[in-house]
């Protein structure tokens, strides 16, 4: 048993540790300062005014669309968060326990804990929210991950206990996403949207800002300290950034790497990384189609790409090159083999020719307009490629192909960021498009073998720290000797603020957080 003084520890151990596009000046536009609503002026920690790309979609915390990840921690809990160290700390629940068999995890419900509506928060909202995220219609990007649970019994209104098949080490993965919803409202969760965080949802202008009250009954005593947050839809950086720079814009979310250097540089204003690993820019290759069918074919593509390089001059040296899919804290990864491939375009001509593609050959690699460091990253693979011959080709297309394509696999590479790089290797390898053993569904590179799907199931279900590490090092070997997925380097999501906001913070998805900030001076 856990209480909030000592936190349960799953069984493996603690491996994720804190880590610690040129913008022209563009004038703030009128209509920004134009729209901001007028605001009852109250006691206390004033307004933040958080600026953010593209305006929210839902307020449905399971569809996780990236516009969206301003509003999840400030309306909604979940029963445990994740900390740096990927040790899951008391929220909704203050206790949780394990079954011997690893078959049942049961939660203690903290007492006391109202919704926004002013309703008492108990175990039947926690088996809405389970039983919302499993709907194949509305679970959408958790579902995976929710699935893992066989049945969820309401022991009495303050105990809740998950069941499982098989037992589930990385359980509090799904139990880190799984933001609780009133059940009573959950029908009108996108225009009604009513949580347990510490702020509520206030108002919302389509294309233009979204407001959020402080919760003044919230949980937790002393927090928060704003009054209010406004998160506003921004057209583009250049404007984002002027906007910061001009004092309209409190908080900035995602510029882009090549405004990391000034900004960090730029008196008044500081910023701050997420956690490397929230998602993984990677080069999925069709197994299905020749030549990656070939082995050779797909390891030589391993020593002709220049990781560094696109590091350096797509991402303004703000990541790092990675070949292993998780950072070097996960279970997952192994430093002898982080030089099972270079940079060496000598070898990636030696297997060539041992593949028979000694001439070279053509390809196309599908990626999406709406990332278009995919397009930078791939010019200058394009560029390294055709020293040995080989004539890689950019699709870039909108969202409305690429979606469609990559799932039916319509293409010869495509470019991804695959996510739940930050947790735990079973739901990196179980749930996520690229990595997933199939056979149904299968990978978005078509790869599914006896052997790695032999890995991935003893992965899910081992709960000896032990026994799990060797597997995943064997696991991890396997796939890079198979080569089917290109890992290349992290997304790293950043933020840039005024020097006066302190308290900002972060879970390992990279999602902000807001609880605790307050503005100084």
């Amino acid at each position: 048993m856990v209480s909030d003084k000592q936190v349960q520890r799953i069984d493996r151990r603690t491996f994720l540790k804190l880590t610690g596009l040129a913008a022209g000046s563009a004038a703030i536009p009128g209509a920004l300062a134009a729209t901001t609503p007028a605001l009852a002026q109250m006691d206390g920690g004033g307004t933040l005014t958080f600026g953010h790309l593209g305006d929210f979609q839902y307020f449905d915390p399971f569809l996780l669309p990236l516009a969206d990840w301003p509003m999840f921690h400030q309306l909604y809990n979940v029963l445990a968060r994740y900390d740096d160290n990927l040790e899951p700390q008391p929220e909704l629940a203050e206790s949780w326990e394990f079954s011997e068999d690893g078959l049942s995890l049961t939660f203690n419900l903290r007492p006391g804990v109202k919704f926004h509506n002013g309703r008492d928060f108990v175990a039947d909202d926690v088996k809405a929210s389970l039983e919302y995220a499993q709907d194949p219609e509305t679970g959408a990007n958790i579902r995976t991950l929710a699935r893992a649970v066989e049945s969820v019994e309401v022991v009495d209104d303050a105990t809740v206990a998950f069941h499982f098949s098989n037992p589930t080490p990385a359980a509090f993965d799904l139990i880190d996403l799984l933001f609780i919803i009133n059940s009573e409202t959950i029908e009108e969760i996108n225009s009604n949207p009513v949580g347990t965080g510490p702020f509520r949802f206030a108002e919302w202008a389509p294309g233009d800002f979204a407001r959020f009250e402080r919760f003044e009954d919230y949980w937790k005593e002393g927090v928060p300290h704003l009054n209010e947050v406004i998160v506003r839809a921004i057209p583009d950086s250049a404007t984002m950034i002027a906007n910061l720079e001009g004092g309209t814009l409190d908080v900035i979310a995602a510029p882009p790497a090549s405004e990391f250097a000034r900004l960090e540089a730029t008196g008044g204003i500081k910023v701050v990384r997420g956690f490397p690993g929230g998602l993984v820019w990677d080069l999925s290759l069709n197994t299905g189609r020749a030549p990656f069918d070939n082995i050779l074919v797909r390891q030589a593509l391993q020593h002709a790409l220049d990781r560094q390089r696109i590091v350096d001059i797509v991402f303004f040296n703000i990541s790092d090159p990675w070949i292993q899919p998780q950072s070097d804290k996960s279970p997952l990864y192994d430093p002898e083999l982080e030089g099972y491939y270079t940079f060496d375009l000598d070898k990636a001509q030696s297997l060539l020719e041992e593949a028979g593609y000694g001439d070279g050959f053509e390809f196309t690699v599908l990626t999406a307009t709406t990332n278009p460091d995919g397009a930078r990253l791939l010019q200058v693979f394009q560029a390294d490629l055709a020293q040995i011959g080989i004539t890689l080709n950019i699709d870039e297309v909108e969202p409305a192909q690429y979606r469609p394509r990559a799932i039916g696999l319509d293409f010869d590479g495509a470019i991804f960021t695959y996510g739940r790089a930050s947790k735990d290797p079973a739901s990196l390898f179980g749930t996520t498009g690229v990595w997933r053993p199939g056979p149904d569904p299968i990978n978005l590179s078509g790869f599914s073998t006896e052997e790695y799907r032999r890995l991935v199931a003893e992965g899910q279900s081992e709960m000896d720290s032990g026994r799990r590490q060797e597997i995943y090092q064997e696991l991890n070997r396997y796939q890079l000797e198979q080569s089917f997925i290109l890992v290349i380097t992290p997304v790293v999501r950043w933020w840039a603020m005024k020097e006066s906001v302190e308290g900002f913070s972060r879970n390992l998805d990279s999602m902000p957080i807001l609880e605790q900030v307050r503005i100084e001076g």
